[in-house]
């Protein structure tokens, strides 16, 4: 039982080989994933820190793009300022000069055609002769500075200011630039204007418009959410590329290198050496942040794209390994054996010769199995027998559950009939009995594992229980368990409600042991439940039995009663014998008698009744209806039904002894009347004898053949039955009682009156009336 127990559970751990191939695979990918996983969380913590040395390294680049520009608009600059045309027009009046002012204008038309210098214009700018030359012609710097390019801040006056400084290279804050027309308005763009002359000329200087926004977009590597600025060495905002104009005073001030935390954002600075220019890249802390959600999201994207690639093609594989076992799987998976529908035949010759092969063997198994499994069961319940008789043998390599010490309990049940059973249901009372084995059986193995049931007697079954060690203390006494016939979580309970459908049929009675440790103690236990048995009380109900409750000697009938009742029964008076029997059988319900004491004491009224038929030639036959007086004790189970039957019993017996002794003689029927009628008189043998003509030894010899009593002895018990009447039923004195029935003087009947009821008259009317009370 143990072993087909561990089959089924390795079966349910089984899983199939695709599962199993799948399911490795999915852990290599799982295994994967988290070491992509945990390396990504490692490196995380220092993308912040590449993050902010990346910002650093591109500020330095743009400053550096920036540096090299300037240092080349400077450069190429200084090569118009000391250009022969320059100098012919400086000269000269330039108004005047138009072939060079042609050349000029040529020239710079072509220069301003290299995209890589990002100027928008450079400008010849006469001071004294209010006199401009770009590239698309000649004009006063008045019109030029207020029309074609028109800035509040940068207008002819603010230019002619200019030219009074002592710097040869100034670079003045970018502004948004715009053509003025009475008919039309335009931006031009926004450009940062460049001063270039000779430190000692306050008369000449070229003005180049740079194109802030190109160069920007050129030198500058922008991240989302941030800014780029630039200051010159006097801390002016030259271009921001943002909406941040210039960052805090605190800040601005700051020369060299590195960066600032401040109002949730990154302040990256580095100063140049040759401009003096200070660069600012202000990053808001929430482009950081969306940074690495980016990255997140991508990580995140692409190990999910992994893992379903990695699931597709783990999947493919295991089916190919798994398509070629599945198939022979199919042909064990047609057996009947293993409850699944029959599949089709395959195509393949070998599949078919192997289904057939497995098919064939299993069914061999499956039967051998089987029948290992019968005999099994026989030879454990063989087992469990020769212990419980304690038989001796050559069985002694038998080994059973018990005799490794398992915790166990006997469970002993005993199952009784009743006459509506044969009179009601036709199935005999061994199938109705196999029935209620193998009920008993299935209610105890759903609860305990390798339970044994089996019938051990012919009305009883006993069922051994292998308590496992954590549910032998179930928070109750194991006395109150027992005492209410309920176990763990209602073990009984159900089962007591399952048997008590069938009261008016059977009569239930369940004895339970306590739990035991060691097998040496299985013989013992057993006749411990056997006691427990007997311990039934009356009733049609199942019992529940866990507890011996010993049970004091019952001295039920008394002597006196004994002798009452012996007396009544062999003259026939049923309306003594059977109110007395009443008596005793509630004396015995008062006093908790078993039901098997109930039923001893039966039997031996029955006995009684019966002898005293036999001594008077009376068949028992004669009385017997519906069978056999014992038999219909066993059909006794209430104090009702005791009674119910010995008012039947006792009346037919009385009515056969009476019938008897109407058909005597008239010489018995002479003193049974005289007797009855003069019992308080002299009744010698000689007195009667002589009434009746005969002699005393004649009358006595004839009274015993006739009546199988003795004359004296018949005398004795009529005198006794009258006198304990009296003293049950009137407040009569003893010397009155005494005196009426022929005893002149209260010793002498107080003497005989206690040789008959082993207690003097004064007792036995005390007991009585305890009685009655």
């Amino acid at each position: 039982m143990r072993g087909k127990t561990r089959s089924k559970g390795m079966g349910k751990n089984q899983m199939s080989l695709f599962y199993t191939l799948f399911g490795s695979f999915i852990a290599v990918i799982l295994l994967l994933v988290s070491i992509n996983s945990i390396a990504f969380a490692f490196f995380r913590n220092n993308i912040k820190d590449e993050m902010i040395q990346t910002s650093s390294l591109n500020l330095m680049a743009s400053a550096s793009n920036y540096e090299k520009h300037i240092k080349l608009i400077r450069s190429f600059m200084l090569g118009y300022l000391f250009d022969n045309n320059t100098q012919i027009l400086k000269r000269g009046d330039p108004m005047r000069r138009y072939d060079v002012v042609i050349d000029v204008q040529k020239e710079l038309e072509h220069n301003l055609n290299n995209s890589l210098l990002y100027l928008d214009n450079i400008v010849y700018y006469f001071k004294n002769d209010d006199f401009v030359i770009e590239r698309d012609g000649t004009r006063s710097a008045e019109a030029m500075f207020s029309r074609f390019y028109n800035h509040p801040d940068y207008t002819a006056d603010f230019w002619s200011e200019q030219l009074q400084s002592e710097r040869s290279f100034n670079v003045y804050p970018a502004g948004t630039f715009r053509y003025v027309s009475p008919f039309e308005e335009k931006t031009i763009g926004t450009l940062m204007p460049i001063l270039v002359k000779n430190a000692y000329d306050h008369q000449f200087a070229f003005i180049a418009l740079l194109n802030a926004n190109r160069a920007f977009e050129a030198f500058h590597q922008p991240k989302p959410d941030s800014s780029f600025i630039i200051l010159n060495e006097d801390g002016r905002v030259l271009f921001s590329s943002g909406a941040e104009a210039a960052p805090p005073e605190e800040i601005a001030q700051r020369k060299g290198e590195g960066y600032v935390v401040a109002n949730d954002r990154y302040y990256f600075y580095r100063t140049a050496d040759d401009s003096g220019f200070t660069y600012f890249e202000v990053v808001s802390t929430k482009g950081l942040a969306e940074q690495l959600r980016r990255l997140n999201l991508a990580l995140a994207a692409l190990i999910a794209l992994s893992i379903l690639i990695g699931l597709a093609v783990s999947y493919w594989f295991a089916k190919r390994f798994h398509n070629p076992l599945a198939n022979m799987i199919r042909s064990v998976q047609s057996l009947s054996i293993l409850g699944v529908p029959a599949v089709e035949g395959s195509r393949i010759k070998e599949f078919n010769l192997l289904q057939s092969t497995l098919s064939h063997l299993s069914r061999s198994n499956q039967q051998y199995h089987e029948d290992l499994l019968a005999k099994n069961n026989l030879l454990q319940q063989f087992a469990y027998m020769k212990k419980l008789k304690k038989l001796q043998g050559d069985a002694e390599w038998m080994q059973t559950s018990i005799d490794t010490n398992e915790p166990y309990r006997l469970v002993l049940s005993q199952i009784e009939f009743k006459d509506r059973f044969a009179k009601e249901i036709a199935n005999a009372p061994q199938r109705a009995f196999n029935m209620y084995k193998e009920l008993i059986a299935a209610h105890f193995s759903s609860r305990y594992d390798n339970s044994l049931t089996f019938q051990l007697e012919k009305d009883q079954v006993l069922s051994i229980l292998f308590v496992k060690e954590d549910k032998e203390n179930d928070g109750l006494e194991e006395r109150d368990i027992r005492r209410r016939g309920e176990g763990r979580d209602g073990d009984m309970s159900e089962l007591v409600a399952m048997l008590g459908r069938d009261i008016p049929y059977c009569n239930f009675t369940i004895a339970i042991s306590p739990v035991r440790h060691h097998s040496s103690d299985f013989a013992e236990t057993y006749q411990n439940v056997l006691d427990l048995i007997k311990q039934r009380r009356l009733g049609e109900d199942v019992q529940v039995i866990g507890e011996w409750v010993p049970q004091p000697s019952l001295m039920i009938p008394s002597p006196s009663e004994e002798q009452e009742l012996t007396a009544n029964l062999q003259s026939g008076c049923d309306d003594i014998t059977i109110p007395l029997v009443d008596r005793l059988l509630d004396q015995l319900d008062k006093a908790g008698a078993l039901a098997y004491q109930f039923q001893d004491f039966a039997v031996d009224i029955v006995n009684r009744a019966i002898k005293i038929m036999y001594a008077q030639n009376i068949s028992p036959g004669t009385i017997a209806d519906g069978g056999s007086p014992y038999e219909q004790l066993k059909a006794c189970h209430t104090l009702e039904q005791y009674k119910a039957f010995f008012d039947k019993f006792l009346s037919r017996s009385a009515a056969a002894v009476q019938a008897k002794k109407s058909s005597t003689d008239v010489i018995t029927k002479f003193v049974m009347e005289y007797v009855e009628a003069h019992y308080g008189e002299d009744l010698s043998l000689d007195v009667i004898a002589g009434k009746l003509g005969i002699t005393g030894p004649y009358l006595s010899t004839y009274y015993k053949e006739k009546t199988g009593t003795n004359f004296s002895d018949y005398i004795f018990s009529v005198r006794m039955n009258k006198a304990t009447e009296m003293l049950r039923e009137t407040d009569l004195k003893i010397q009155e009682i005494a005196s009426l029935v022929g005893y002149y003087t209260v010793a002498s009947f107080n003497r005989v009156f206690k040789r008959y009821a082993g207690i003097t008259p004064s007792e036995y009317r005390r007991q009585h009336s305890q009685w009655r009370e």
